[in-house]
């Protein structure tokens, strides 16, 4: 069954209380949503529910009804690509989604990931100048052989591994999901269940490959929870261990860290979405009437973390070696950029005051520290969110060190072990140790 982008609604798929007529999802082999990105669902939060149910167990329910069904669900979609791979404006694969469908539980139940940027685009000699199959028997053929077990026979004859050899190994969902791609290939490629070891390595690989772009995304998403796994199997027969590579697994968001200490310049880190990200702020003390000039992309919460910023700064000007005049002599330019998003959250309080008092008293920042963690005008440093997506993002873009609140510490320590062991995660409670640890005084800190 293919559905168009257009309104689709729980009784057209699953079930209509009203007639109790089964949907499409009970009555189909297959399911297709085009344009998944502009399908405009009545009740989003409802349907990703009892996607999720069906996607997990093979049922639905709505209302006193529970419905067995076995349609295969396709999501079709655009994503921009750069050269032969997604565009670096993606910081996982699944942006392209609806924001609905963002969740992870979701997410974690599809099998495969088809890269749309790998297939060839139809030609006209792509089509077939012989005799073919007209497509009502060629479904009927699939829908035959959904009947045949084909996996059965060979599956004593490989064993799915975690060539990562991380601490959690192979999810279930992972098991089921290659397992549920090898049974596909198998009828589609050797219908007679004939098949050597070289052809049943080829369609393990692929089967893994397709899995292993859900893993990777779902890592980059959270990871907290979704460790970083390889997924490959070992043919028991004569013993050889084997991976996919994904070429897409290498593709970065390129994010420019400051090349020295300077003066004004800083770095922190924020949440776009469900991911983390780096936020560049450039701060410049000039003569004027006192303004603060926000620059940039700079949103209402933001602007709130630089007026308080302002306030500590006034309070504790002395203690800080600033002017007390300085509301009155001086303007200060605050500009945050990352690649055009809007700035917004209240995160950022550390990061713009360190960035404040640097810019004033000419003192450069270090260069290869990253901070996060909002600020009350008595100068305590609070609790923010997002502490893994943060850290992750500081990870990726090569920071050494990651100034955050002393509460989310613990948070913090719940992250895989490759990024506790690259990045020093420095808690603080107070703006007096930020600015300690963050500033190059004469004659004081080196980076």
């Amino acid at each position: 069954m293919f559905c168009p982008a257009a309104r689709q609604t729980p009784a057209q798929l699953f079930i209509n209380l009203n007639t109790g007529k089964i949907g499409e999802v009970g009555t189909r082999d297959a399911v297709v949503f085009d344009e998944i990105a502009n399908t405009d669902f009545t009740d989003p939060k409802s349907f990703v529910s009892i996607m999720q149910g069906y996607m997990q167990d093979a049922r639905f329910s709505r209302g006193k009804k529970e419905i067995l069904a076995f349609a295969s669900l396709v999501f079709e979609g655009n994503i921009d690509v750069q050269g032969s791979l997604p565009h670096e404006k993606y910081y996982h694969l699944f942006e392209p989604l609806p924001d609905f469908m963002q969740v992870i539980a979701f997410l974690d139940r599809i099998h495969a990931y088809l890269p749309g940027w790998e297939i060839p685009k139809l030609a006209p000699d792509s089509y077939s100048k012989d005799y073919g199959f007209i497509t009502d028997y060629f479904c009927e053929i699939m829908h035959e052989l959904r009947r045949i077990d084909l996996l059965g026979p060979v599956r004593q004859r490989f064993e799915l591994i975690d060539l990562a050899k991380g601490a959690y190994g192979i999810s279930g969902r992972d098991q089921r999901s290659i397992m549920k791609t090898t049974s596909g290939l198998l009828k589609l490629f050797y219908p007679d269940g004939r098949i050597n070891d070289k052809e049943l390595e080829e369609v393990l690989l692929l089967s893994c490959k397709l899995r292993q772009r859900v893993r990777a995304q779902l890592h980059l998403i959270a990871p907290g929870e979704y460790d970083r796994v390889k997924l490959g199997v070992k043919l028991l027969i004569p013993g050889k261990k084997i991976a996919p590579t994904l070429a897409d697994s290498n593709r970065i968001q390129k994010v420019a860290l400051p090349n020295k200490p300077s003066v004004g310049e800083v770095i922190g880190l924020a949440v776009e979405g469900n991911h983390g990200c780096i936020l560049h702020f450039e701060m410049q003390a000039t003569k004027g009437g006192g303004r603060i000039v926000p620059l940039g992309s700079i949103q209402r919460v933001m602007r709130e973390s630089i007026e308080t910023a302002a306030q500590y700064i006034k309070a504790k000007h002395e203690d800080l070696g600033i002017t007390a005049e300085w509301r009155q002599n001086y303007d200060v330019a605050v500009l945050a950029s990352f690649i055009g998003v809007p700035k917004e959250g209240p995160s950022a309080g550390i990061t713009i005051v360190t960035g404040i008092v640097s810019a004033l008293k000419g003192v450069p920042v270090r260069n290869n520290i990253a901070m996060t963690g909002e600020i009350t005008i008595m100068g305590k440093v609070l609790p923010v969110g997002g502490i893994h997506q943060k850290v992750q993002a500081a990870y990726d873009a090569g920071v050494k060190e990651v100034i955050l609140p002393v509460d989310n510490l613990q948070e913090a320590k719940g992250l895989p072990k490759y990024i506790l062991e690259s990045i020093k995660l420095t808690p603080v409670d107070n703006i007096s140790s930020v600015l300690q640890a963050t500033l190059i005084e004469i004659g004081g800190l080196s980076t």
